[in-house]
């Protein structure tokens, strides 16, 4: 399997002739297909022959070549970026990556699907030594002795002619769960996906736990309806990996005939839900409510142009908003007035501070060293009405979440400073 690494919006040259190391154009009418199906745009043609990585990062997996994109991380490799997504995919998706759980060797030496599997079999692993989940399924069978309940009318009716058979009515505790053929169908996909010679070693012994729990159909298996209680609430992170991981598969819609493999995060959105997460730890020694995508209240009294922002803290009567933007800024714009901000994006944050009465708003942008040497607040400056506070901030996404948790403490900290008069506005 050839394996190709980009980064976001890097260029690839296309070459007609069969390549190890370059894509091809048999390669690209593959992972277009696969782009196409998914209804995603992870590369666009930048010419004849260069395709250029937009915004998505993650994997495409089609005809003998997989596709890695990760994201453009200032002053990291590929083995520490790959680190750095996962962490961040990890915490977006309510999955946290514990320390060794990957490790450097890991990251040098596996593209993200196989590290992203490898977690999955090693947290699986852990969970079926201890045995498998089980329930209480409840079954209707005609059967030679009495089991459970003797269904009354069943057997006087279906069976009035059949008298040396039971209508059984009857629980079984079972490991033939919703939950079990999840991540029994899970495991037996991953196991095609797995490059690595000791992934697929982990994911066969895992299978063999399964022995009695039925394999359906990737569908069925995500249509299967199942309540995680105190019990088995431990099974919570793999059932959510096998969703993420089932759903990324492409077939055919005549015959199901398995075309390829998509796993892709948009950047802008991964960011926007990995701050989201880490805010919610930073403010709650601060007693704020935290409302993401929200509230969705209207420019106007008779309720048109709804807005959305990314995140909006409320204390009583203190309100402020933020809103995550995957952008690299530029100090060295032309006006440097605007540190390299998009005007759109200062209109934007305008709009929220009349509508939701903030009296703070911040531009969060990931930091990179051509902005200054420390992440946090960069500039400030205050509208024209309302006294409203527009903060430019940055955060170092490469640090631990720990780190940037402590971050953005200190900026909610400084913030309500501000909001209380405590500093001078410049």
């Amino acid at each position: 399997m050839k394996l190709i690494q980009l980064t976001e919006h890097e260029s690839a040259e296309v070459v007609d002739h069969p390549n190890n190391t370059k894509l091809t154009f048999r390669d690209m009418d593959a992972l277009e297909r696969l782009q196409r199906t998914m209804k995603v745009d992870a590369f666009r043609w930048a010419g004849r022959n260069q395709v250029k990585a937009t915004q998505y990062v993650g994997m495409l997996a089609a005809a003998g070549v997989r596709l890695e994109i990760l994201p453009k991380i200032d002053g990291l490799g590929i083995a520490k970026t790959r680190h750095v997504l996962m962490r961040m995919i990890g915490i977006a998706w309510d999955v946290p990556v514990r320390d060794g759980e990957v490790t450097g060797h890991d990251c040098q030496n596996s593209d993200l699907l196989d590290l992203l599997i490898g977690l999955f079999g090693r947290r699986l692993q852990r969970q079926v030594r201890a045995g498998l989940s089980r329930a209480y399924s409840r079954n209707e069978d005609d059967l030679s002795r009495l089991r459970g309940k003797l269904d009354i009318t069943r057997q006087f009716t279906k069976l009035a002619a059949s008298p040396q058979k039971l209508a059984c009515r009857y629980d079984e505790f079972t490991a033939d769960t919703p939950l079990n053929r999840l991540l029994l169908c899970a495991v037996v996909f991953l196991r095609r996906e797995a490059v690595r010679a000791g992934t697929q070693r982990l994911l066969n012994e895992n299978a063999t736990h399964f022995s009695g729990v039925e394999l359906v159909s990737k569908s069925e298996a995500l249509a299967g309806k199942f309540t995680l209680d105190r019990v088995n609430q431990s099974w919570d992170t793999l059932a959510k990996l096998s969703r993420l991981f089932l759903s990324s598969e492409y077939q055919t819609a005549h015959g199901g005939k398995r075309e390829g493999f998509a796993l892709l995060f948009d950047m802008n959105k991964l960011f926007e839900l990995y701050i989201a997460a880490l805010a919610r730890k930073a403010c709650l020694p601060h007693g704020y409510q935290v409302c993401t995508q929200g509230p969705h209240d209207y420019l106007t009294r008779n309720k048109a142009f709804q807005t959305m922002p990314d995140l909006h803290f409320k204390r009583d009567n203190d309100v402020f908003v933020v809103d995550t933007k995957w952008k690299k800024l530029d100090p060295d714009d032309p006006d440097k007035r605007n540190f390299g901000v998009d005007q759109k994006d200062a209109y934007q944050m305008h709009a929220y501070a009349h509508i939701y009465n903030s009296r703070a708003t911040i531009l969060l942008y990931p930091h990179h060293s051509g902005i200054s040497p420390f992440q946090g607040e960069q500039r400030r400056w205050q509208f024209n009405s309302g006294g409203t506070d527009l903060i430019l901030a940055t955060i170092d996404v490469a640090k631990p979440p720990d780190d940037l948790v402590i971050a953005l403490r200190d900026l909610l900290e400084s913030t309500e400073k501000r909001m209380w008069g405590t500093f001078p506005v410049a």
